[in-house]
């Protein structure tokens, strides 16, 4: 029986570049701190098996002390407390990780953050109007740029309509808003 063959259709946009899941330093810490009880542990077992010494451990007081302590209320709050920490971690360990990053369409996959959404719009607001006195911020989805007003008719709109035609290349337009400030007095005395 003859097999189907599939046809190239060329590139296709890649999965969406994520953040970092939230507990990944805590996880690296921990990580850190088991290899240094694994370090301990091995110390006492070379000195267990290896010098006869089983009196030269550290990690031997430890137990005992653990095994002799009695119960009060201050080790059942910490004992609770580290519960609720571990249940915690646990509850952030399955959380999905932040999406962070706006697709351009594109044939090949092809990720932009917002801040450089936004560094885009200052770049082209500056160049459309000749001034250096522009912010911006973005997030996925929305682009706020402040501009300092000169008095001409229709700057929001004008501004809108040139950064509407930026973002067109983005999989999802971000919706932009522009915001006009006075100029400050300063400028105005100079």
């Amino acid at each position: 029986m003859a097999q189907p063959t599939q046809q190239y259709s060329g590139p296709r946009a890649g999965a969406e570049p994520k953040g970092n899941p939230a507990v990944r330093w805590l996880t690296i810490l921990l990580g850190l701190v088991f290899l240094a009880l694994s370090g301990v542990i091995g110390r006492d077992l070379w000195y267990r098996y290896q010098d006869n010494d089983p009196q030269n451990s550290w990690v031997r007081p430890v137990l005992d002390w653990l095994g002799t302590a009695t119960v009060n209320p201050v080790g059942v709050t910490v004992g609770v407390i580290v519960a609720l920490i571990g249940l915690w971690l646990i509850i952030t360990a399955f959380k999905p990780r932040p999406r962070r990053y706006v697709r351009i369409e594109s044939a090949s996959s092809i990720w932009t953050r917002p801040v450089d959404i936004a560094r885009k719009a200052t770049a082209s607001a500056r160049s459309e109007l000749g001034r250096s006195n522009i912010a911006s911020r973005a997030t996925r989805k929305k682009l706020t740029i402040d501009v300092e007003d000169d008095g001409s008719q229709g700057l929001d709109q004008r501004l809108t309509e040139v950064l509407s035609g930026e973002m067109q290349r983005l999989a999802q337009a971000p919706k932009v808003r522009v915001n006009i400030h006075r100029p400050t007095q300063a400028k105005e005395l100079a």
